[in-house]
């Protein structure tokens, strides 16, 4: 009995395998083909989306990564230097700039917004960092597609991060200009925009020295006028 059953399982597999060989020489049917496009097809429309979401969410990480050692070493900075540090955020550019001119652009399809209606106007937004390890209380919202990241400046501690779907109302959405500019065009801007703060501080302290001499003026005057009435009391 075992004899026999095992020589038909031999005679099974034999018969198998020159099934195999035969149909390696004669190759596959047309149908056998098109099944087996049809089945790739439908696994690379369920894997490529995912993949493509997954490479976009690590995309999205890694700038919000490099966001948060940027303000880092601001924060660093202004220990060391014993100096406050800030860091100008272009709201519609989608860029920022440290004071030494360090740059950092952020990718295109990343967007701003903030919870704070009032905030609506504003171009930049300036994060200070002091000496003593504090900062300026922020929040700003970073967006794309459909990932959001709030980055956070805590005002004791300095610290900045960011956390990953995070509720936030997005009530002012920044939108990106048109054309992201490269660093020359960003260094232009901000020799330009220097140059510009200068210019006001000059004319607020001319405008201060004048309310200044007109406030001695005033005094010089009123002390004369107050010498006259003596003298005319001296007088009566």
């Amino acid at each position: 009995m075992r004899a026999g059953f095992c020589g038909e399982l031999l005679l099974y597999f034999r018969a198998s395998v020159v099934d195999i060989l035969m149909r390696k020489k004669q190759g596959f049917t047309l149908l056998e083909l098109i099944v087996v496009l049809v089945i790739i097809g439908i696994v690379a429309g369920v894997a490529v989306p995912r993949f493509t979401g997954s490479f976009d969410s690590i995309r999205f990480r890694k700038t919000m990564n490099e966001l948060v050692y940027f303000l880092r070493e601001a924060r660093i900075k202004a220990m060391s230097s014993a100096e406050a540090t800030s860091v100008v955020f272009d709201l519609r550019g989608g860029y920022c700039y440290n004071e030494d001119k360090r740059i950092f652009i952020m990718p295109r399809e990343i967007e701003v917004f903030t919870d704070k209606f009032e905030a609506k106007d504003e171009q930049t937004r300036i994060f200070t960092f002091y000496p003593n390890g504090t900062a300026l209380e922020d929040k700003l919202g970073f967006i794309c597609d459909n990932m959001v990241a709030v980055l956070h400046v805590e005002p004791l501690g300095g610290m900045a991060y960011y956390k990953i779907n995070e509720e936030m109302e997005q009530v002012v959405r920044y939108a990106r200009d048109e054309k992201t500019p490269d660093e020359e065009e960003i260094k232009k801007d901000i020799d330009k925009s220097k140059d510009s703060d200068k210019l006001t501080e000059d004319i607020d302290m001319d405008g201060l020295d004048n309310v200044m001499s007109a406030d001695d003026e005033f005094d010089d005057d009123e002390g004369e006028d107050t010498e006259a009435v003596d003298d005319d009391i001296e007088d009566e």
